[in-house]
């Protein structure tokens, strides 16, 4: 048997001057572990973030950890494919709706290039196999949460309000949906999503005027009406909520005002039901 010879002057040979056949075992690590930049293979999948949240309502934000994390533009289109097609879509389409004009391998050369990116910035965030790409279950999503509570309030009896008025400061429903892009792929999302938080602004106006809320559903009108000037049924509810408030002098001039701007923007004179409307109960 050789003997071991060190040539560290520092090191101490072994015991029976023979070469251990593995190395002595690292030193156990307390307290919690240090974030890695090191991305872990593409399609481990293994890794869980932690709180983190992915804001698309008026503009891209995502903070992982309570840190804002600062994305680029691809990484950032990528998460909101993702957030439009439900949290989980094939390679393939991703690459298609990201990347129209190249080629198939190019696209999906970006593809890679770009998750590789993510989790560099935000390991665990998206998990891949060879054919599917799909949102951490972790990530919470604004849009999810608003688009529940819209169809919830689109749903719901004049009855049976009581236990939605409680979430009605939680809502996001005075945003769209990443107004300042104007990708392709994004046009019919942000649409869908624009009809869908309108249609509950007013069913919630509605429902807070039945409930005496009157200041609460003025707000809610007038921001339908902040958003789309000439949608008339916004217009009916902001004056139903000012008479049942007792306003009838905000009733008359706000009609007077959307009958000039209809006039002026259309050529048209309102419904002739708004009239009665407001002259009825304005008597």
């Amino acid at each position: 048997m050789s003997t071991y010879l060190p040539t560290d002057p520092h090191r101490t040979a072994p015991r029976n001057g023979v070469r251990p056949n593995n190395p002595p075992a690292p030193a156990t690590q307390t307290g919690p572990a240090p974030l890695r930049l090191v991305p872990p293979p593409e399609d481990s999948g293994i890794r869980t973030p932690g709180h983190c949240e992915l804001g698309l309502l008026g503009g891209f934000h995502l903070v992982v950890e309570d840190v804002v994390v600062d994305t680029g533009p691809t990484v950032q289109r990528l998460l909101a494919v993702l957030v439009c097609l439900n949290r989980q879509a094939p390679r393939h389409k991703i690459a298609r709706m990201l990347w129209p004009d190249a080629s198939h391998d190019r696209a999906h050369s970006n593809l890679r290039t770009t998750l590789y990116r993510l989790q560099r910035q935000a390991p665990g965030l998206v998990l891949s196999t060879k054919t599917d790409v799909r949102l951490a279950p972790e990530l919470r999503v604004d849009i999810d949460s608003t688009r529940a509570f819209a169809s919830s309030l689109l749903s719901i009896r004049p009855d049976d309000h009581a236990e939605v008025m409680p979430l009605v400061q939680w809502t996001e429903l005075d945003r769209d949906l990443l107004p300042d892009w104007d990708d392709g792929w994004l046009i019919e999302y942000q649409a869908c999503y624009r009809r869908l938080r309108l249609d509950a602004l007013e069913r919630l106006a509605d429902l807070l005027t039945v409930k005496r809320q009157y200041g609460a559903a003025v707000q809610a009108a007038l921001a339908v009406i902040h958003a789309d000037t000439l949608r008339e049924t916004a217009h009916e509810q902001l004056i139903r909520a000012y008479l049942a408030q007792g306003n009838r002098h905000d009733a008359i001039s706000h009609y007077a005002g959307y009958c000039k701007t209809l006039r002026d923007e259309l050529g048209l004179d309102p419904a002739t039901t708004l009239n009665e409307l407001l002259w009825s109960q304005a008597s």
